[in-house]
């Protein structure tokens, strides 16, 4: 209403000029030629431009000054619009009006949707949703153009090598007449935020069961060796079956100790001293060693980026995650002909400033099936033959702890590919 009332002031001061001038100079004489010569042999243009040829340039000019100023003015208003809906949400945001049609949309869906900066706003909807990282972000959208009800969905999927979770709520707007006038799409990233309160609810019960159970399985285990102890005194004829027995209750009760560690690992926050090194000169002594003790069907092949810069690494932990991610490759091959590849290379963050050294170590194992892939980062998800469910947890939390960040892609019999990243040391500090 601002606008038009504006657009109307601005023209009434631009035609009451323009009439006096035109109610001046048309006097008696120069009508009855106008009307002769129209008649005789011109158009009405021709003799209006004859005789008012400086009034109608000065019309016609004023006439482009308001379009442009109602150009300038609409397109200043829509930017308003467009940084407002930017600042009030982190998410993407979209707004369309009754027949389905957008109307503005954030940077933010810009960007999730894969869109360009300028995008017109004159396609059908399916158009924006045609790049977006999921099918179902559309037919959520067209749930809500079916129904006119509001919708919400949870949308899970994998995006490269990243598992993702988004939100997608949709909301008919009707006016007080009950006549509906647009709708508001909103799509929430939770991804971090699920991965959090999965850190979160698992650190307190790691905690818990950590407690409870590392008195009794230290109780187990020294019972049991002092049970073999005693049968070896008595002599006994079935001591050998005893014996192998009771070993069997302490490896278990061992290995439990392993997994009560790695939750305790788990439950506390340990102090991080992150201190620049070569992570190349890290990773062959871990090679050499896991050489010296695989089996003869598994070939362990290295092609380390010797121009890398140092990273930021404690080299009380670190090593931990690069050998869990070793012993995982091994046991993916099996008694199978298979090969680890470790690499190394260098890159620049994309959401942050600065550089990261990247290590990659990749296996010709069995893969991971679908299901396996969106929990491999929870607790007890180990699918493994031997695994304990904690090892790739673990590696998270020490990556975590870095400041760096974890990602795979797995094959179902093909094979699997880790990717670490944590940030390089300073250029001062190298």
């Amino acid at each position: 209403m601002q606008l038009i009332r504006n657009i109307s002031i601005f023209g009434f001061f631009v035609a009451i000029p323009a009439v006096l001038v035109f109610a001046q100079e048309l006097t008696p004489e120069i009508k009855q030629k106008v009307i002769e010569e129209y008649f005789r042999t011109r158009t009405l243009w021709d003799v209006l431009s004859t005789h008012y040829n400086n009034v109608i340039y000065v019309f016609i000019a004023l006439v482009l000054a308001t379009i442009w100023l109602v150009r300038k003015y609409i397109k200043h208003a829509s930017k308003a619009e467009t940084r407002l809906l930017n600042a009030l949400s982190k998410d993407a945001l979209m707004i369309f009006d009754a027949r389905g049609d957008l109307k503005q949309l954030n940077r933010a869906a810009r960007l999730l949707l894969g869109l360009d900066e300028f995008v017109s706003m004159q396609f059908d909807y399916k158009y924006y949703f045609k790049m977006a990282p999921s099918p179902e972000i559309q037919d959520t959208f067209e749930e809500m153009l079916r129904t006119h009800h509001q919708v919400e969905r949870e949308i899970i999927f994998n995006q490269g090598k990243l598992l993702r979770t988004l939100v997608c709520k949709g909301q008919p707007v009707y006016q007080e007449s009950r006549k509906l006038e647009g709708y508001v799409f909103l799509i929430q990233d939770i991804t971090q935020a699920i991965e959090n309160d999965r850190r979160i609810n698992w650190t307190g019960v790691a905690q818990h069961v950590a407690h409870k159970a590392k008195t009794p399985l230290s109780t187990i285990t020294l019972t049991a060796q002092h049970l073999d102890l005693l049968v070896q005194d008595l002599k006994l004829d079935k001591q050998p079956q005893i014996s192998k027995y009771l070993d069997r209750i302490v490896a278990e009760s061992k290995k439990l100790n392993g997994i009560v560690h790695s939750l305790t690992r788990l439950a506390h926050r340990e102090q991080y001293n992150c201190q620049p090194y070569d992570i190349n000169a890290l990773l062959e002594n871990i090679v050499s060693e896991y050489r010296a003790k695989a089996s003869s069907n598994i070939e362990i092949i290295t092609n380390l980026n010797r121009t890398i810069p140092r990273a930021l690494v404690d080299i009380n932990h670190f090593p931990e995650a690069i050998q869990n991610l070793m012993d995982n490759a091994i046991r993916a091959i099996g008694t199978q002909e298979g090969r680890i590849t470790v690499l190394t290379s260098r890159g620049e963050w994309i959401d942050r400033r600065g550089a990261y050294v990247e290590i990659t170590i990749s296996d010709t194992g069995v893969g991971m099936p679908d299901d396996v892939k969106k929990k491999i980062f929870r607790p007890f998800s180990s699918f493994s033959q031997g695994g304990t469910g904690l090892g790739l947890v673990i590696v998270q939390k020490i990556i975590s702890e870095h400041q760096g960040e974890i990602t795979f892609n797995s094959v179902l019999d093909v094979g699997t590919e880790f990717h670490i990243r944590i940030p390089s040391a300073p250029v001062d500090e190298r």
